[in-house]
């Protein structure tokens, strides 16, 4: 097997000539492939320099590998190496045996790289108690009816740290309390009472089903300040009376809970769908129903998956916009998959513009910022024996693939801020994305899928007639 050495050194040391220098791990690493039988084809150098980690050649040797099709052998001194954080080398090893690397040590030998990374984890895990601390300190503000983070609608965080009531947001607050309670109006028309009456949230937008129910259900407006599991009465100035919001709860636990709409598997073109009428995203629908067959009286069971506009669904505005999931991701990708894809999308993309630049980055660092917690989760349930190794990897190898993608395009929103590639690079990235979906798509897993579709889309619009896709061109 073809073996490619990766190494790892700080600048600083090797100007002082600290081992193991890099000759020194060249060194190793050439006797290594003598010893053990393996044809050394490449070698990649990362180099620190202070506490900044460079990643520039591993990405590189990703690249190298991916491209090549065929399994290798990756040789790292030691699996610090691969990246001083504990985590971060779990993470390398994920994405290298993703893609049908083998990872062993030059310095010892270990029978399995992916356990003992995840042990040295566990143990740097244990010795970082300095958040416990920081937690504990923010429950004695909460204690003492410190607000923390983001206020509740109606409030803002005074001098003294405690909530205070903005009266022209309050006077919203009473209002869908009142719409509810005395109106019996439910949470639908609530939204569309405030949305056609230009009455906006915090930040200017449209009110929502959820925005609503969260608002009836909230204690702050109490006058209870609640955060970590401790709840504090009277800590700051109420907006309903206890009276009213105890009549809200009871008619709220009174309701039927909804059964109509259940949420089931992940849909592929979520957050890239948008309804050709108002503009606004679609999402996901699935709806479960149950009917008895004339023939034999008996009972079938049929299960419908669609994406439907969002403002029908949770805003009451726009009309009742829907589209099969089947027929629109087929759809979506076999417009894909064609062999001049690319051509033809870019002639639709001059005369439809794609989204502007500055909202996908921190789209794209939200995401990567979710993908980062549900990783520190999966290690978490490993560490402590709750899933076995062999699902670590399969989970930790589709998230770790997920991000190599956003990192990518992050990495090719940053080069063309700084004018560094131009139209026939981005065409290039492009075109290699659309080649991964025609020769891998039966062989990639949803996540992956999504991840990609995500890199190469910049928005679907579902017309009644008609579906436009757009490339990130």
């Amino acid at each position: 097997m073809k073996a490619i050495g990766y190494f790892r050194v700080k600048a600083e040391h090797e100007m002082k000539g600290i081992p193991p220098s890099l000759a020194e791990q060249e060194e190793r690493f050439f006797r290594f492939c003598q010893e053990r039988g393996r044809q050394p084809v490449a070698t990649f150098v990362d180099v620190d320099s202070g506490e900044k980690i460079s990643d520039a050649q591993y990405q590189r040797m990703l690249g190298y590998i991916g491209g090549e099709g065929e399994g290798f052998v990756v040789a790292v001194r030691a699996l610090d190496q691969l990246n001083p954080d504990p985590q971060g080398a779990v993470r390398c090893l994920l994405e290298l045996e993703d893609l049908r690397a083998m990872v062993l040590c030059t310095d010892e030998e270990l029978v399995d790289p992916l356990e003992a990374a995840l042990r040295a984890w566990s143990t740097y895990r244990e010795s970082k108690k300095r958040g416990e601390r920081v937690k504990e300190g923010m429950r004695l503000g909460v204690v003492k009816g410190k607000g923390l983070g983001k206020p509740p609608f109606g409030y803002r965080v005074g001098a003294d740290k405690k909530l205070e009531i903005i009266q022209e947001e309050a006077a919203t607050v009473v209002l869908i309390y009142q719409l509810y309670l005395q109106e019996n109006m439910g949470f639908r028309l609530i939204a569309r009472y405030l949305n056609e009456r230009g009455v906006t949230t915090r930040k200017g937008g449209r009110w929502s089903i959820v925005g609503i129910g969260d608002i009836l259900r909230n204690r702050a407006y109490l006058g209870t300040y609640s955060r970590f599991g401790i709840r504090v009465p009277e800590s700051h100035p109420s907006i309903i009376p206890s009276h009213l919001f105890r009549k809200v709860q009871e008619q709220l636990d009174a309701k039927p809970k909804p059964v109509r709409y259940v949420p089931r598997s992940p849909f592929l073109l979520s957050g890239l769908v948008y309804c050709g009428s108002c503009g606004n995203k679609m999402i996901g629908v699935s709806r479960r129903e149950s009917w008895i067959r004339r023939k034999d009286r008996g009972r079938s069971h049929g299960e419908y998956r669609y994406y439907q506009c969002q403002s029908r669904t949770n805003q009451s505005v726009c009309q009742y916009h829907t589209r099969r999931a089947g027929e629109l991701e087929g759809t979506v990708i076999a417009t894909l998959g064609r062999p001049n894809s690319l051509e033809a999308l870019e002639r639709f993309a001059e005369q439809h513009p794609p989204q502007d630049r500055t909202v996908e980055r921190p789209q794209l660092e939200r995401r990567l910022a979710a993908l980062e917690r549900k990783f520190r989760e999966y290690l978490d349930q490993a560490a402590q024996g709750i899933i076995p190794l062999e699902r670590l990897r399969a989970m930790g190898g589709e998230l770790a693939r997920e991000r190599r993608i956003l990192e990518q395009r992050l990495a090719l929103l940053d080069a063309e801020a700084r004018g560094e590639i131009g139209e026939k690079e981005r065409r290039e990235h492009l075109l290699e994305r659309l080649r991964e979906i025609r020769e891998r798509w039966g062989a990639m897993t949803m996540l992956a899928r999504k991840a990609l579709l995500q890199d190469v889309i910049d928005r679907i619009v579902v017309y009644d007639d008609r579906i436009e896709t757009s490339l990130r061109v």
